[in-house]
């Protein structure tokens, strides 16, 4: 007997906004069948989070699905994750509808009278027999996870060689939310062969009894250094497996952070040259500043799009909050040194032309001259109601030039019903 097994497909995952990236994961998933065909597999597992979104599926996330699963002369075992469907809501999910179209087999049991495994009817149940292998499955249960195994893994009959499918996380291989100890698994040993799992995104096997293949792409930019893909597995006497991941090359994450100490872009463009790769790769681009301003960010964006030729580019600005570029040298006095530092810090506020009055302010204080003071403050409180007024007429302007057409979808079925224009609140 040959089978594979695979999880956190994420199909429909437009990471980052990208039409691209959603494709990336339905190839992934299409290369994955295809190769796992091409291995002579008996049956084919997929162990939860075969979605991206449980709700909100658009028609070419389920083309994806199900244009490759037509494909399948092999039966293919399912069990919902956390992303597939919610928990305790007994409801018609995504894989459901899979299921009643004939092209998966998706477990769960029924929960009617406490916890029924029910063999598989063809429309619902918690175990299928293939020939002489048992195949048990078990959705997402979350934080319920270990106390719902405590009363499902010991209804287990054990016949022929037999495996357990659900989608939870192990503790110590990463400790997330809907992980357990591997312990709980480990005592049914003499009812289970094969723990098949999914949910935590890195490949791991634990006594060749506990295995979880890792996702196919990487869903978060943390991921793209874990080892991804999924296992072909062979029984005769004893197990044996293999961890394939060459029948398809995830997209390449690049990591680079740069240190704005000037407002020159040169430096910025000829580190970029020397870190660029070969494009089409998602961009990760730290960059800290010590003052806000000190660039245009549109320019620097722009010329790392232009430059590195990224799929997707994400920048982080990180600001060194507590440290001051000011070099004694550059003044002549202690006033020129507070007046820098000040200037510094009110930029990152967009106020920096500001410094003077404040530092004024300071001294008038400082020699009890309190009617001058307040002048000054009633000035600056001027100059601050002057931009309120400036910002709130920005956004009339900009509300008086949008007018958004709205259709009026509780009249959809209505002849004589027409755009209407959205009142203003």
């Amino acid at each position: 007997m040959r089978f594979a097994h695979l999880a956190d497909t994420h199909l429909g995952y437009k990471q980052y906004g990208s039409e691209e990236r959603m494709i990336d994961f339905a190839q992934a998933f299409k290369n994955a069948i295809e190769f796992a065909l091409s291995k002579d597999v008996d049956f084919i597992i997929i162990a939860g989070d075969f979605f991206h979104k449980k709700s909100e599926m658009d028609p070419i996330t389920l083309a994806q699905a199900t244009k490759v699963l037509e494909k399948v002369n092999v039966p293919v075992i399912a069990v919902e994750g956390n992303h597939d469907a919610s928990y305790f809501r007994e409801r018609f999910t995504w894989l459901d509808y899979l299921a009643a179209e004939k092209y998966l087999i998706n477990l769960k049991p029924n929960f009617d009278d406490g916890i029924v495994l029910e063999e598989w009817n063809g429309q619902n149940g918690a175990y299928v027999d293939l020939g002489e292998v048992r195949i048990y499955g078990l959705k997402y249960f979350g934080a319920l996870t270990e106390k719902v195994l405590s009363d499902y893994l010991p209804r287990i009959k054990k016949d022929g060689f037999t495996i357990f499918v659900s989608h939870f996380g192990v503790e110590k291989y990463m400790d997330i939310y809907g992980c357990i100890s591997s312990e709980i698994l480990h005592r049914y040993r003499n009812k289970i062969d094969y723990v098949a799992l999914g949910h935590i995104h890195m490949k791991y096997v634990e006594d060749d009894f506990i295995f979880n293949p890792g996702s196919l792409e990487s869903c978060d930019a943390r991921e793209s250094f874990f080892e991804k893909g999924m296992f072909i597995v062979d029984v005769n006497d004893e197990i044996k497996y293999v961890h394939e991941k060459n029948f398809y090359t995830p997209r390449t994450f690049r990591f680079l952070e740069y240190e704005f100490k000037s407002s020159d872009l040169r430096e910025f463009k000829e580190f970029l040259v020397k870190n660029r790769g070969r494009g089409k790769e998602v961009v990760i681009l730290k960059i800290k500043y010590r003052v806000k301003g000190i660039v245009d960010e549109e320019k620097v964006e722009k010329i790392a799009k232009e430059v590195l030729s990224p799929l997707v580019l994400k920048v982080e600005w990180i600001p060194e909050a507590s440290t001051y570029d000011v070099k004694i040298s550059d003044y002549s006095s202690r006033a020129e040194i507070e007046k820098g530092v000040l200037k510094q810090l009110l930029s990152r506020f967009g106020y920096e032309d500001l410094a003077d009055d404040v530092l004024k302010l300071k001294e008038l204080l400082a020699d009890k001259k309190v009617e001058d003071a307040f002048g000054l403050i009633d000035d600056l409180v001027k100059v601050g109601r002057r931009e309120v007024k400036r910002m709130e007429k920005e956004v009339e302007e900009a509300e008086e030039e949008v007018e958004e057409e709205v259709w009026d979808w509780r009249r959809a079925y209505d002849k004589r019903s027409l755009p209407r224009k959205r009142k203003k609140l």
